[in-house]
């Protein structure tokens, strides 16, 4: 439809105005956010990690008067000040607090004055990458609160970010605009909700707050992006940088803080797959390309919500959650994630080449289901047979394939690599460019390793073989395919 001419330029007339009027740089309400923001410090640290402005004398002059006093601190990041019920918390990512040791004195904050908080974890969700932390002590004037933005963050609206990059730039700002909404990353945790902004973070940046022109938190800086040269090394993209989404955030601090420390999630008990390969397509050039099946239900849990439901379709395809096309695994799991505990939801399934809509309801997750959920995948390997007469996981390792442990293979039968009894120190997922797992002190914890891990395809151990004086740890790595050549990444639900 054409618009007349006068339409047109009173609307080039009002945009340039409005454009002129949103030209004048923020300052006050970014020297306001600086004294709601902190350098997270860890101090002690354990080798695994835990499954979890104004007029005068304005903040920037106290931000920039001296360094902070970083001595002895393992690792940093950055965080926020928010208020809920009449008390002050701190927002930071999991990740940077995640190898936190649990002695008193592990987590301080440093506020703008450089005043040192100690802090303790209230609690937090690894998937998401978010934690929130208490101050021990009552925190002092100079500490200011900032609220979350209500208004829908918009394309191409300007953000800054605030926060201590490499841990020895405290109260950096750069700006930038938000790129793109929703997106979804890889990797075991940190997979939905983000906002993708230019605004750049670098390490030490992780936990800090993204806020828009009126100082109001858009998002929580949480990662940033590599891409592979052709020669292999990892080159960092400065201009794609990736902040979990205010309300997203706000829902799940609110959670953490009202829930024991846990995200309320819905339990359903179901365990879904999706397998794929690698086909070469030029066998001149070296080209090849990845090939995936469609995701199935694979199983489901014993006691669960699904058992009775869900059985009859096991190695089916997922065609719909609620209605919403999966196409994968992560598709899956987003759904899953919109749903509310205790709600109904619908599965539909391509049985005898039709769809079959099949409705239930879940229950909140506790930690008997992720017990279960436990159960359930180790048991189902016959190299392992799981022992449950001590609090610490323990099971007989009787390989009847190749395993890796360390830097040797081993099968049955071959010298001290033979049938042996482990206690699991840690599980979750580790090699030459990652490194994330999760202590493992009951099966429970053991569970929650598996959920993490399951969209890499396989599960890495850090074990102690019993009797041994010398404690060493070993490891080795469960393919959940029991095919090296296929990978079957699994999500247990």
């Amino acid at each position: 439809m054409k618009c007349i001419k006068l339409f047109l330029l009173s609307c080039f007339s009002s945009y340039m105005i409005g454009a002129y009027a949103q030209s004048v740089e923020p300052y006050d309400a970014i020297e306001n956010a600086l004294a709601g923001s902190v350098t997270v410090a860890v101090y002690k640290t354990d080798v695994t990690k835990r499954p979890l402005g104004f007029r005068g004398e304005g903040a920037s002059d106290k931000a920039y008067e001296k360094a902070l006093d970083m001595a002895g601190v393992q690792s940093s990041g950055s965080g926020f000040i928010i208020q809920m019920n009449g008390k002050k918390y701190v927002v930071t990512n999991a990740h940077v607090i995640e190898k936190a040791s649990l002695e008193p004195g592990s987590i301080y904050v440093f506020s703008i004055t450089r005043k040192k908080y100690e802090m303790k974890v209230v609690g937090g969700d690894s998937f998401y990458d978010i934690a929130v932390l208490e101050f021990i002590q009552q925190p002092g004037s100079e500490i200011r609160v900032l609220d979350f933005k209500i208004e829908e963050t918009r394309i191409g609206e300007k953000v800054y970010a605030i926060g201590n990059p490499l841990g020895e730039y405290p109260y950096t700002v750069t700006d930038g605009i938000i790129s793109a909404k929703n997106r979804i990353r890889e990797g075991l945790t940190g997979k939905f909700g983000f906002l993708q902004t230019t605004a750049t973070v670098i390490w030490g940046n992780s936990g800090g707050p993204l806020i828009d022109s009126k100082g109001k938190i858009a998002g929580i800086n949480s990662q940033i992006a590599f891409a592979s040269a052709p020669t292999g090394e990892q080159i960092w993209q400065s201009q794609i940088n990736f902040a979990l989404e205010a309300s997203l955030s706000k829902r799940l601090i609110n959670d953490i803080i009202t829930n024991n420390g846990l995200v309320k999630r819905a339990y359903i008990g179901i365990e879904c797959s999706q397998k794929y390969r690698w086909e070469r397509i030029s066998q001149k050039q070296g080209l090849w390309r990845r090939v995936d099946d469609w995701p199935i239900l694979s199983g489901v849990v014993k006691n669960s919500p699904s058992y009775n439901s869900l059985s009859p379709y096991i190695g089916n395809r997922i065609v719909k959650v609620n209605n919403q096309e999966t196409r994968t695994l992560e598709e899956l799991l987003g759904e899953l994630e919109e749903h509310l505990p205790g709600k109904e939801l619908q599965f539909t399934f391509l049985k005898d080449g039709k769809e079959v809509p099949v409705r239930l309801s879940s229950r909140f997750l506790s930690t008997k289901d992720n017990e279960e959920i436990a159960k359930h995948v180790m048991e189902r390997n016959t190299d392992l047979k799981m022992d449950y007469s001590t609090e610490q996981v323990s099971f007989t390792f009787n390989p009847t394939q190749l395993y890796m442990n360390q830097q040797q293979k081993f099968q049955k039968g071959q010298g001290n690599n033979a049938i042996a009894k482990y206690y699991v120190l840690a599980a979750g997922l580790t090699g030459e460019n990652v490194s994330e797992m999760w202590k493992v002190l009951k099966l429970s914890d053991l569970g929650t390793s598996l959920r993490l891990s399951g969209m890499s395809g396989v599960l890495d151990f850090y074990v102690v073989r019993v009797g041994d004086a010398s404690n060493n740890v070993e490891n080795f790595r469960l393919n959940f395919s029991g095919n090296d050549n296929v990978m079957q990444k699994m999500l247990w639900y």
